[in-house]
């Protein structure tokens, strides 16, 4: 049963269970997540949990769902092998892996930036982290909450409105 101020993620943006926000970073071009694989792997052997934490790390949209089907779509592929280590599956990159990577040198360069980093985060980006954590926040009020503690988050969140508006209004 839902109450008043569940919050159901939209498909811009959702928590995972440890409270990650996830799906929400940078997008990511059609087709170049699978050379960021091989950028990543080629810097060293990786496992995919690895991976999908540098994906988490950099704010990029990679996760178990696109991340594994596409190293064994490279593995199929020969771009990497892997083999167990204990629990895991690590990935390393090819000869053919490293020459399909060098080939896409400079789509991999301009997804990186010009100095090999990623891009600085938009201001509109940073903002709508802050709206995300907020709305994670008031989504803790329960319908077991003090009816004084609800009426408090609205007055603030009333307030913080009105003070965007006023803020608005003065540019």
């Amino acid at each position: 049963m839902r109450n008043r101020f569940s919050y159901e993620p939209s498909s811009r943006a959702a928590w995972d269970r440890q409270g990650q926000r996830r799906g929400h970073g940078r997008k990511l071009r059609r087709g170049i997540l699978k050379f960021i694989l091989l950028k990543l792997v080629a810097e060293l052997p990786r496992h995919g949990y690895d991976l999908i934490r540098a994906f988490r790390e950099h704010g990029w949209g990679g996760g178990p769902g696109s991340v594994y089907p596409l190293l064994s779509f490279l593995e199929a592929s020969g771009y990497v092998t892997s083999h167990d280590d204990g629990q895991r599956r690590t990935y390393e990159i090819t000869e053919k892996g490293r020459k399909v990577l060098a080939e896409r040198a400079a789509d991999v360069a301009a997804f990186f930036g010009a100095s090999g980093e990623e891009e600085e985060p938009e201001p509109t980006d940073e903002l709508r982290d802050a709206v995300d954590r907020l709305i994670q926040a008031v989504t803790q009020l329960a319908p077991n909450s003090k009816p004084e503690t609800v009426e408090r988050v609205r007055e603030m969140l009333d307030r913080t409105r009105k003070d965007i508006y006023t803020l608005l209004a003065q540019e």
